[in-house]
């Protein structure tokens, strides 16, 4: 077992929801585990579910709890989030604007690109005193087109203005992420190039999102051929040498199974297992990242609450190494 030399975790309150949970409770317990840094989550239909009227209580919360605690902070903010629907649009913007659309990029809305960018700004202005906040991460994996997210996406042009407009507001020794998927599949190189040499272009830090066995069917999973790995190796050699630090944003250290948004009744499933969890940010120390977010901690902590402590336990061997 190795340990990068900063670990953490993405904590957010829209999972703890999902799960049934109270996030405050999580927050406690899962800070208890020693981690260096957290990803906290801006959720636009939280922040602001009525046009104008700002309710920061749950990330005030948070940013005291993690000041307390002593954790850096990286703070996700824009119209996508961590978290499914990875959109996270307040309902008076999807009665006044296009949000499904996938023909053309959503900031093509001149008007849902003008109201993200103040959204943006609010979040800035408000949040940019937190002592702890190291990191502004602007959107989730902005420059790729999932299906988790429906196929819909944002424009390179667009990303770039959101990030000057968060450099314009941000505090000094606060830097800009932002994340990127990794795909499996060979045929997706080219686009994966163009959206992390990009990424890299824009910002301070890029972090990728590593998954290394993903559901294509109810029994049939993708796995990395060794390309993968090259790929990984050849980015971060490419990020040492323009001076930027790749991380691993997201470690995948929960189950994804086919059509589930949270697999929850066993211990172990085929796509990840607390076992397989260490192993993956092993291997990911190993070859030479320092940096790595494990994904999944509010799925620990659901399953100790049930009585088990297998996952919660092996995360914790991982954190002191």
């Amino acid at each position: 077992m190795m340990r990068p030399a900063q670990l953490g975790t993405t904590f957010s309150q829209l999972q703890c929801k999902y799960l049934g949970i109270d996030y405050r409770e999580a927050y406690r317990q899962i800070a208890t585990l020693g981690f260096d840094i957290v990803r906290l989550c801006a959720y636009w239909n939280e922040i602001e579910p009525q046009e104008g009227e700002y309710h920061f209580e749950a990330l005030d919360w948070l940013l005291e709890a993690t000041r307390k605690d002593s954790l850096a902070v990286v703070l996700a903010i824009g119209a996508k989030a961590p978290r499914w629907p990875e959109f996270h649009f307040p309902a008076w913007i999807e009665e006044r604007h296009n949000t499904t659309q996938t023909s053309a990029p959503l900031d093509s809305d001149a008007g849902l690109a003008e109201r993200t960018l103040t959204f943006i700004a609010r979040v800035v202005e408000h949040a940019r005193t937190a002592p702890n906040i190291r990191y502004w991460q602007v959107e989730n994996e902005a420059l790729n087109r999932l299906e988790v997210a429906r196929r819909r996406y944002l424009s390179r042009a667009f990303v770039a203005r959101e990030v000057a407009a968060v450099r314009s507001l941000a505090i000094d020794e606060q830097a800009v992420m932002l994340t990127n998927s990794v795909s499996m599949l060979p045929i997706d190189a080219g686009h994966d190039r163009v959206a992390f040499e990009s990424s890299l272009a824009m910002a301070d830090v890029v972090g990728l999102n590593v998954y290394t066995k993903v559901p294509l069917g109810p029994r049939v999973y993708l796995q990395p051929l060794p390309l993968y790995w090259c790929k990984l190796s050849s980015w971060r050699q490419k990020a040492a040498e323009q001076g930027k630090a790749l991380w691993i944003a997201e470690a995948q250290a929960e189950p994804w199974e086919w059509n589930r948004l949270t697999a929850t009744e066993r211990l172990e499933y085929p796509s990840t297992s607390p076992t397989a969890a260490v192993a993956l940010v092993t291997e990911l120390a190993q070859r030479g990242f320092e940096s790595v977010l494990l994904w999944g901690c509010e799925y620990w902590y659901w399953h100790r609450k049930q009585g088990s402590d297998t996952w919660w336990q092996a995360v914790t061997r991982l954190v002191k190494g």
